[in-house]
C-alpha cells in the first residue's frame, strides 16, 4: 500500500527539484552576472589601485598626479589634455572606446635611456577602471584587467570567460553569458612585456594579440578595449601594419620639475631636517625649471627623476634608516649618481634592502592599511636581503625565460603558454623540471591516498571483509589517477561565507531544494527498507547536499574578492577537508541507519578518497611537490613571502598573480643573482 504514495512522491520530488533548479537559471540574467563582477572588480581593483599610488608600505605616502595628451579619430570635441581625475571624460568621447595608453618618449638621459618605462600607464588604466565600474549604467559593459603576457593564444572572447572562471570564480556558463551580451571591457595591460625584442615585428606575440583585438566586435561594430604599451613598442607594431585600425591614443606626459619638486617636498622635505638633506635636490629642481639657467648636472638629475617610478625609487632608496635612526645615504648623492649615469642601477640595486627596512624608516606611525597588523610588521623585519633578492632572482629568471618575441618560440608545458610577468603560485612548478615535480606529486597523492586506508585497516578484518578493503583500496588508486591532469583545476570550499548574509540566504534556498532532494531519496528508501532508515538517510543526504551546492553557489559567483592570490592553494586544500568531511558525514549517517555504527572511520576513508578522485586538493598538492623540489631555493612559505613583497612594493597584484612592481625591476633582479654591497 506504501509504494504507490512513495512512487508518486519521488516523482513529484524530482519534478519540484527541476523547476527549482530552471527557476534559480532563469534569474541569472546577463545584467545580474555584470553587477557581481562590477562589485567584484571594485573591490580588488581598488586595493591595487591604492598599492600603486603609494608603491607599497616602504615608500612615502603619496602620489603624483598624471598629465596625459589624447590624439584619435572621432573624438567629439578637442580634449588635448587629461589627468587621473578626468580620464572618464575623455575616454567617453572616444567611440568606439578602443584607447591604447602609451608614456611619451624623452630625451636620452645620462644613462642612455629615452622610453616610458614607468610613467604610470597602469595607474591610469587603473583609475579608467575604477571610474568606469563605479559610474557603470545598465547595459555598460564592465572593465577587467588582463595581463597581455599571459595571453595563450586565443580569441579575446574566450580569453575573458577563461579569466572569469580562474580569478573571479565565476560560473562557465555566467561567464560565456556576460561575455557574449558585451559587458565586459578588457583592459590589456603591458601589451610590450610580450616580447624579449623592443622592436616587434608583424609575427611578434603582441602583434597576434593586436590582431586578435581587431577581430573583437560584436554585430560588425568594434568592441572597446583599453591597452597600455610602451610607446617605442607600439610606434614598432604601428611601423609594422599591426596595430589596430581605430584607436584613440592617451600619451601620458613625464613628470616634469616643478611636479617633482612638489612631490619631494611634501614627502620627504617636510620637516627642517628633511628640508636640509633634501635641499640640493629641490634646488637642482626649481633650476631647470627655469629655461636657460640649469646646470648639466641639475638636467641630469631632473631628466632621470622624470617618471613616478624613478621618484619613488629615490625616495625610498635614499629615505632607508638604520634601526637606531641614522639614514644611510645623503640624497646630495643623487646628482653626483645621475652625471656619471650610475643612478638608475644604483637605485634598483638598493631598492630591495630599502623597502625590506622600512619598518624602522620613520614611516610607521599608527597603523598601515597595507600592514593592519603588528604581527606582520614583525615578520616582515625579520626578512633578510641577501635571502629576498636571491629568492626574487629565481623567480624573475624563470619569467624572462619564458618571453620570446616569436609565436612559434614561446614556452609551452603540457600545452599552456606560460606567462612572462605574472606569479601564480599553483602555476609555478614549471621552474623546476616539470617532469621531477609531477612525479612527486603523484608519490605524494599516491601516500596520501593509502594513508586513509591505513584507518580503517586498524580495526579486524572480518568488521568490513575483503571486498570492502578491496573497494577503498581501489578508490585510492583511481584518486591517484588525477594526478595525469598536467595542470589541475583548483576547488573553492570556504565555510565562512555560509555567515554573511548572501550566504545564509543562499544557504536558506539551498535547504528549500533539500527538503525536496530529501523527501524524494527518503521516500525511495521507505519503499527499499524502512521509515526510520528513509528519515536518516534523505535528511543526511538532503542538508549535506544542500551545504555543498551553497558553498559551490557562492565561491563560484564572484563572491570571493580575488584579492589574495594565496588563497587559491589555500582554497584547494580546505576544498578537500570539506568535501572529505561532508561527504564522510553523510555515509556515517547512512552507516548508522544501516546498523553499521562501527563503521565511521571506514566511511569517513571513502569520502576522503572520492574528494581526491573528484580533483580536491590537486592544486595543494600540485604546489607541495613544487615546493618540495625547490627546497634550498624557495622558502616552504612562499605565499607569505610574496604576499609580504607585495605589502612592501616590490610586486604588485593582478587578478590571481602576483607581478613585479614594475618590468625594469624584473629584468635587474633576472641578471643579478645576488645583490649589490651596500650602502
Amino acid at each position: 500500500m506504501s509504494f504507490a504514495p512513495g512512487l508518486i512522491g519521488a516523482v513529484l520530488g524530482a519534478w519540484g527539484l527541476w523547476l527549482s533548479w530552471h527557476g534559480l537559471k532563469s534569474q541569472r540574467t546577463a545584467e545580474v552576472i555584470a553587477e557581481e563582477l562590477g562589485h567584484a572588480v571594485v573591490r580588488s581593483e581598488a586595493i591595487q589601485y591604492r598599492q600603486l599610488l603609494g608603491s607599497g608600505y616602504a615608500a612615502p605616502n603619496g602620489r603624483i598626479d598624471l598629465v596625459f595628451s589624447v590624439t584619435a579619430t572621432g573624438i567629439n570635441g578637442p580634449h588635448p589634455l587629461g589627468t587621473l581625475e578626468g580620464a572618464i571624460e575623455c575616454y567617453r568621447s572616444v567611440s568606439p572606446g578602443r584607447v591604447v595608453i602609451t608614456g611619451t618618449s624623452a630625451s636620452v638621459d645620462s644613462e642612455g635611456n629615452s622610453g616610458d618605462a614607468g610613467t604610470g600607464k597602469t595607474v591610469l588604466a587603473l583609475s579608467l577602471m575604477l571610474g568606469l565600474a563605479k559610474q557603470r549604467g545598465a547595459g555598460e559593459p564592465v572593465p577587467v584587467r588582463l595581463t597581455a603576457a599571459s595571453w595563450p593564444g586565443s580569441e579575446i572572447r574566450k580569453w575573458i570567460s577563461d579569466y572569469l572562471e580562474e580569478t573571479y570564480h565565476f560560473s562557465a556558463g555566467d561567464a560565456r553569458a556576460v561575455v557574449e551580451a558585451d559587458l565586459v571591457l578588457p583592459v590589456i595591460d603591458g601589451l610590450d612585456e610580450m616580447d624579449s625584442s623592443s622592436s616587434p615585428g608583424y609575427e611578434s606575440r603582441s602583434a597576434s594579440l593586436l590582431r586578435a583585438v581587431e577581430r573583437f566586435e560584436s554585430g560588425g561594430a568594434h568592441c572597446p578595449v583599453v591597452i597600455t604599451c610602451r610607446h617605442s613598442h607600439y610606434e614598432a607594431l604601428v611601423n609594422a601594419e599591426a596595430q589596430p585600425q581605430i584607436v584613440a591614443n592617451f600619451h601620458i606626459a613625464r613628470v616634469d620639475p616643478m611636479r617633482a619638486h612638489s612631490y619631494i617636498a611634501q614627502r620627504v622635505a617636510g620637516t627642517a631636517r628633511g628640508r636640509a638633506r633634501w635641499q640640493p635636490v629641490l634646488d637642482a629642481l626649481e633650476a631647470t625649471s627655469r629655461n636657460g639657467s640649469a646646470s648639466a648636472a641639475s638636467v641630469a638629475l631632473t631628466s632621470m627623476l622624470d617618471t613616478p617610478w624613478r621618484l619613488t625609487l629615490a625616495t625610498t632608496v635614499f629615505q632607508e634608516r638604520t634601526q637606531g635612526g641614522t639614514y644611510l645615504r645623503d640624497p646630495r648623492d643623487l646628482i653626483a649618481l645621475a652625471v656619471r649615469g650610475e643612478l638608475y642601477a644604483y637605485l634598483l640595486d638598493r631598492y630591495i634592502g630599502a623597502a625590506l627596512a622600512a619598518p624602522y624608516n620613520g614611516i610607521d606611525q599608527g597603523v598601515s592599511p597595507t600592514y593592519p597588523s603588528q604581527r606582520a610588521r614583525n615578520r616582515v623585519a625579520r626578512l633578510n636581503t641577501e635571502s629576498t633578492w636571491k629568492q626574487l632572482a629565481i623567480l624573475a629568471q624563470y619569467l624572462n625565460g619564458n618571453t620570446h618575441t616569436s609565436l612559434r618560440h614561446r614556452r609551452i608545458v603540457a600545452g599552456r603558454v606560460l606567462s612572462s610577468t605574472d606569479l601564480v603560485l599553483h602555476e609555478l612548478w614549471p621552474i623546476f623540471s616539470p617532469r621531477r615535480v609531477r612525479i612527486v606529486d603523484y608519490l605524494l597523492t599516491l601516500l596520501l591516498s593509502f594513508s586513509f586506508l591505513i584507518l580503517p585497516s586498524l580495526a579486524a578484518l572480518h568488521e568490513r571483509g575483503r571486498v570492502g578493503l578491496l573497494s577503498i583500496a581501489c578508490v585510492g588508486f583511481l584518486s591517484s589517477l588525477s594526478t595525469l591532469r598536467a595542470w589541475p583545476q583548483p576547488h573553492h570550499f570556504d565555510l565562512s561565507v555560509i555567515f554573511s548574509l548572501v550566504g545564509r540566504r543562499t544557504l536558506f534556498r539551498h535547504l528549500k531544494e533539500a527538503v525536496i532532494i530529501g523527501g524524494a531519496m527518503g521516500t525511495l528508501l521507505w519503499i527499499l527498507e524502512d521509515a526510520s532508515t528513509g528519515l536518516l538517510a534523505g535528511s543526511s543526504m538532503g542538508v549535506g547536499l544542500a551545504i555543498l551546492n551553497a558553498i559551490r553557489d557562492l565561491t563560484m559567483r564572484g563572491e570571493l574578492p580575488a584579492t589574495d592570490p594565496r588563497e587559491i592553494v589555500h582554497g584547494d586544500a580546505v576544498a578537500l577537508l570539506g568535501y572529505g568531511v561532508t561527504l564522510g558525514s553523510m555515509l556515517c549517517i547512512l552507516a548508522v541507519a544501516g546498523g553499521n555504527s562501527g563503521e565511521f572511520t571506514f566511511v569517513l576513508s571513502f569520502g576522503f578518497l572520492f574528494g581526491l578522485m573528484a580533483g580536491a586538493g590537486r592544486v595543494a598538492l600540485r604546489y607541495m611537490a613544487f615546493l618540495f623540489c625547490g627546497r634550498g631555493k624557495l622558502t616552504w612559505r612562499l605565499g607569505r613571502f610574496l604576499d609580504d613583497c607585495y605589502r612592501l612594493g616590490i610586486l604588485r597584484i593582478a587578478g590571481n598573480a602576483w607581478q613585479f612592481r614594475h618590468r625594469e625591476l624584473q629584468d635587474h633582479l633576472a641578471s643579478r643573482p645576488l645583490p649589490a654591497q651596500r650602502p
